[in-house]
């Protein structure tokens, strides 16, 4: 795996920072979206949409790459792990699992793709980058014990399991592609099996809903906003990180998101900020910036480096 420059990995960074974000801030519009239309219609609008405004840009751009049959299968898989496994796991899973204890589970994400990532794409696990995951693993459970009590089912369990299953596969068959092609080209293609795997059970279980539903302006547009920030600028910032990190340092950065959640339930919704909420989000940054220390080392050296060189110059 090529090392980028250190301007290069600061923009890494943001890209990462920013794609949990717009993935945070989701929750906060399914809430919204789900006023008016229901859980498949509002993936399949995002998908159809994101892949429509994808195609139209490589189209228009001339950015039209030619994919090799074997990586076409690929990109099929990958749609089918993510979003297809995932959004079915996860949906389903809260209909049978507390969200206290859906957010402990969906947090050993990095941890099994940090695994898959060592035993298949061979990636080099440092100590610091195991020691972050399980340090910033453990700071999502410590903010999930709340007042929600812990409380599931075996469907439930499964489910989640079936989330996991979904995101860890999704980032080790990507992660090859992302080294053959433009991220434009992987999350189109994406988006547009997306779609057609959606369809049927948009067609079958909220067609009719849809058809006969009051549309509103306000879940339409709150629509857009997902497909535009989440579907389209989380995946393309993403699929970037995994291209520069791999699949073990990236994924770490996803539990960046309960912690975006909980400043946007504060700062919007007026939540209270805890305690254990605050050593929840300090371990969960606190193991990100573990498993990033090796670069980050590095980029300090190269920074005391440079500004030794210009003071000798001046």
């Amino acid at each position: 795996m090529s090392k980028p420059k250190p301007k290069q990995l600061w923009v890494t960074y943001l890209r990462a920072i920013a794609a949990m974000f717009c993935w945070a801030i989701t929750f906060v519009w399914y809430k919204i979206a789900y006023e008016t239309y229901r859980p498949y219609e509002v993936v399949f609008l995002r998908l159809l949409l994101a892949a429509s405004i994808l195609f139209a840009v490589i189209l228009i751009g001339r950015k039209w790459e030619k994919i090799a049959g074997k990586d076409l299968w690929r990109l099929m898989g990958v749609a089918f792990f993510e979003p297809f496994l995932y959004f079915n796991g996860e949906a389903n899973a809260m209909q049978y699992v507390s969200s206290s204890l859906a957010s402990i589970i969906i947090a050993t994400i990095p941890i099994f793709a940090a695994l898959g990532a060592w035993l298949f794409l061979k990636e080099r696990l440092s100590i610091y980058v195991i020691l972050g995951v399980i340090v910033s693993c453990l700071g999502v459970v410590i903010m999930s014990f709340g007042s929600t009590e812990l409380k599931a089912t075996l469907i439930g369990i499964m489910f989640l399991t079936l989330a996991i299953f979904g995101a860890v596969g999704y980032s080790l068959l990507v992660r090859p592609l992302t080294l053959k092609y433009s991220t434009l080209s992987i999350v189109a293609y994406q988006s547009l099996f997306g779609t057609l795997y959606f369809l049927p059970l948009f067609l079958i279980v909220d067609g009719s809903h849809f058809m006969n539903v009051s549309h509103s302006l306000k879940g339409i547009y709150t629509i857009i906003a997902m497909s535009l920030f989440a579907t389209i600028g989380a995946f393309v910032l993403f699929t970037d990180v995994i291209r520069s990190l791999g699949v073990a340092k990236s994924n770490i950065f996803t539990n960046l998101i309960p912690v975006f959640t909980v400043v946007l339930a504060f700062l919007i919704l007026g939540d209270q900020i805890g305690l254990r909420t605050i050593i929840g989000l300090s371990l969960t940054l606190l193991g990100l910036l573990l498993s990033q220390y090796t670069d980050l080392k590095k980029l300090k050296q190269r920074y005391l480096l440079g500004k030794s060189v210009a003071t000798q110059r001046n």
